[in-house]
């Protein structure tokens, strides 16, 4: 019992204690630390700027500085920063890097520096910069692990470098510049998918052999020669594959005109998306966004259905269906669609929910019959509602004839025993589609004969 006692007094002192307790207040500076800022008065892009800041304060120990490179203060977005910690007064030393951007003038830059101690109390300084774009002696063209050529200036065309000369076959190309008058390291320009740009890891596509000339702009990044590819008036940009895509609203019966690309009406077109009518190419799909992927060194073209923002349609909004499995391919054999998201096409809507794919029945390995779209002796392939793995097809029916061909055991297949006739043609229509369901799934009808 006394030792209850004790134990009670000791809480109660301890609840007298604490309630007597108050957490200290955090105390806010009113003013930031003193600051000398001594800084360069003009930089190159792709340089630095090297500047001396003089912190001292008298009553909180010192924290940051931050110093940020504006094109423009009114615009309010720093395109460059640097942070020094400082946790003593005195001389601190920082380089601020210049970018080197697409298409900038020369012109005044502004460089604020915040200085902060540990209470929250700040300092600002601004100081101006001249910035100029630096003008090279030559830049370096460079291909694989050895070759290397000298880009120079071309007369009377400011920023502009030119190298006329052999190319080699298996050339890959880069341009880097040299180090930016002792306050900048090397740039490099690559390929970024659509453009040359600072730091791109891929090779420029030049479209040039053996032997040209290729040029350079160090203001614009525009180089040559490309290929300039427009169907029906839109632009196809170069793709990291090699191809050239272009993005195209089209119409069910429009002609498909094709300029930058020699000898359009031999090119291989799948018979689903195009048809020849008195001589021209035309439409055959309904209308909407498609994209024409252009190959062109083997002259072949790859239509997909495309949002208008040039991104995959899908099946829940466009009505798109997406084409995947082994067996089945574009434009030969050997480049199956397999189940690789990149490979995949989606079928040519010709008619308000009838969709087509046709094509010749040929042995696997075939990569030289262009349009041979069926495996002859093997088929497993579904179809999708995007770009992807998601929606797909639920209840398959297939038509009399089709059943002659196929069956649907879970993936569509050929039916047992049953193998198509080498170099046939054959024509598959999907129809009946239902909305998705619950499950997102969608019902649909196959028909397939040989042409």
């Amino acid at each position: 019992m006394n030792r209850i006692y004790k134990t009670f007094i000791a809480l109660s002192a301890l609840v007298a204690v604490s309630s007597c307790y108050k957490e200290p207040e955090f105390e806010f500076a009113q003013k930031g630390p003193d600051m000398t800022i001594t800084c360069d008065e003009s930089a190159l892009m792709g340089g630095k700027i090297d500047f001396t800041a003089n912190l001292t304060d008298e009553q909180y120990p010192l924290s940051t500085i931050i110093a940020q490179l504006y094109w423009d203060l009114e615009l309010g977005n720093p395109v460059s920063e640097v942070v020094v910690r400082t946790k003593s007064e005195g001389t601190y030393l920082g380089s601020l890097p210049v970018p080197f951007e697409k298409l900038l003038p020369d012109g005044i830059a502004a460089v604020v520096f915040k200085a902060t101690n540990t209470h929250l109390g700040v300092t600002y300084d601004t100081t101006y910069v001249s910035v100029t774009r630096p003008k090279f002696e030559s830049l370096t063209l460079a291909s694989g692990d050895s070759w290397r050529k000298s880009l120079t200036p071309v007369e009377g065309e400011e920023y502009e470098y030119s190298y006329t000369g052999n190319i080699p076959s298996d050339f890959e190309a880069y341009i880097t510049t040299p180090a930016i008058a002792g306050k900048g390291t090397e740039i490099t320009f690559g390929w970024n998918g659509r453009e040359i740009v600072p730091g791109g890891t891929s090779p420029i596509p030049f479209d040039i052999a053996k032997k040209g000339t290729i040029t350079f702009n160090t203001k614009t990044f525009e180089g040559s020669p490309f290929v300039n590819i427009w169907i029906n008036g839109s632009k196809a940009e170069p793709t990291p594959q090699g191809t050239f895509k272009a993005l195209v609203k089209m119409t069910k019966g429009d002609k498909v005109e094709a300029v930058g690309v020699e000898d359009w009406i031999y090119w291989y077109r799948d018979p689903d998306h195009f048809v020849l009518k008195d001589g021209a190419i035309c439409f055959n799909a309904v209308d909407g966004h498609y994209t024409f992927e252009m190959n062109t060194e083997h002259k072949f073209v790859t239509v997909r259905r495309a949002k208008e923002d040039g991104s995959a349609a899908t099946y829940a909004d466009e009505g798109a269906i997406t084409f995947m499995g082994w067996g089945v391919a574009h434009p030969v054999m050997t480049n199956q669609f397999a189940w690789d998201t990149g490979a995949l096409v989606t079928l040519a809507e010709i008619e308000d929910g009838v969709y087509q794919f046709s094509g010749r029945a040929v042995e696997e390995k075939d990569g030289t019959t262009l349009g041979g779209a069926w495996r002859y002796d093997y088929l497993s392939f579904k179809f999708f509602g995007q770009a992807g793995w998601g929606a797909e097809y639920g209840t398959v029916t297939l038509t009399e004839r089709a059943k002659e061909y196929l069956a649907v055991p879970g993936n569509v297949e050929l039916a047992s025993g049953v193998q198509l006739e080498l170099g046939a043609e054959y024509v598959m229509q999907v129809t009946d589609c239902t909305p998705l369901d619950a499950n997102n799934k969608f019902n649909c009808t196959i028909d397939f004969w040989k042409k």
